[in-house]
């Protein structure tokens, strides 16, 4: 069950989100709970002490003449895929997933729930409108101007503010468990798409190592070396993904989304996975990979 967290000050409704447990959970149910370590990265100490270690060897070749046109050669797919295979490891997959379910539950699921906790103020405003509606349609109906008063009157009896909160808050009630459900689901969705995925890690990162190694070709400028496999990678990572996952992932939200009538709850559009948070996470993989490998 998502949490509620609650906001400070008077009247406000406790707010849902993904929460670090949430994740814990979620990664607890994908591979069991032996042995699991929630962890908050940061940037890695280990890589900056190998970005110095570069920068004094750059430093010492040009008290040699070195200069930026020394190529070396690139590393070949077989190499690359080498360093991939870390991914396929469990402790580090455990570690991805936390990263997945946070960057793409806080890309997905958060944005779907604020829709849906706005509705109920939705629902109270078009309440008001249809109020102000019927009391201005009641001269349509070719009536006595007395009997017209009657109705008016007898509809702003019915339908006071105090009748239209408390509708409101009713339909708060129905919709807070359905959100709750309706995020979990999702988030559900996320894990288990990546799952099958990264089930079969070493055929993927050889699919992987091939496509890196056939864009950066057979040399590379020493300087820029570090920056470029760095960034290849990154890329293989986030398009392999993309074409894995997205198509599949897409149409499942669309269909968890039509179960949940998510058209008759919110007038607004649900929320879609960008391209972007891919992008994110195969720098995530990266940092893994080049800490691990």
């Amino acid at each position: 069950m998502l949490r509620a967290m609650t906001a400070p000050g008077p009247g406000r409704r406790p707010s849902l989100t993904v929460t670090t447990r949430d994740v814990e959970e979620e990664v607890e149910r994908l591979f069991g709970n032996d042995a699991l370590v929630v962890r908050v990265l940061s940037d890695d100490p280990s890589q900056k002490a190998r970005d110095a270690a570069f920068g004094e060897l750059l430093d010492s070749l040009r008290m040699y003449g070195y200069t930026d046109a020394v190529t070396v050669e690139a590393p070949g797919s077989n190499a690359i895929a080498r360093a991939l295979s870390v991914l396929g490891k469990e402790h580090l997959q455990r570690q991805l997933f936390q990263r997945i379910l946070l960057t793409f539950g806080g890309k997905v699921v958060d944005p779907l729930v604020a829709i849906l906790q706005s509705s109920p103020f939705g629902v109270r405003t078009r309440m008001t409108e249809l109020r102000e509606t019927l009391l201005s349609n009641v001269g349509q109906l070719k009536i006595s101007h007395e009997t017209a008063g009657v109705l008016r009157d007898d509809l702003k009896k019915v339908l006071t503010d105090e009748y239209l909160d408390m509708l409101a808050e009713h339909e708060e009630k129905v919709q807070r468990p359905q959100a709750s459900r309706l995020a979990q689901e999702v988030l559900h969705l996320i894990g288990a798409t990546f799952q099958r995925a990264f089930k079969k890690w070493p055929q993927h990162a050889s699919v992987i190592a091939e496509s890196v190694a056939r864009r950066m070709g057979a040399r590379v400028s020493l300087k820029t070396s570090p920056a470029v496999i760095r960034d290849r990678i990154v890329e293989g990572i986030e398009e392999f993904l993309w074409v894995e996952t997205s198509n599949e992932l897409d149409g499942a939200l669309q269909q968890l989304m039509a179960r949940y009538e998510w058209s008759k709850l919110v007038e607004r559009p649900a929320p879609e996975i960008d391209r972007a948070v891919y992008r994110e996470f195969a720098e995530a993989c990266w940092q893994l990979v080049s800490n691990n490998a």
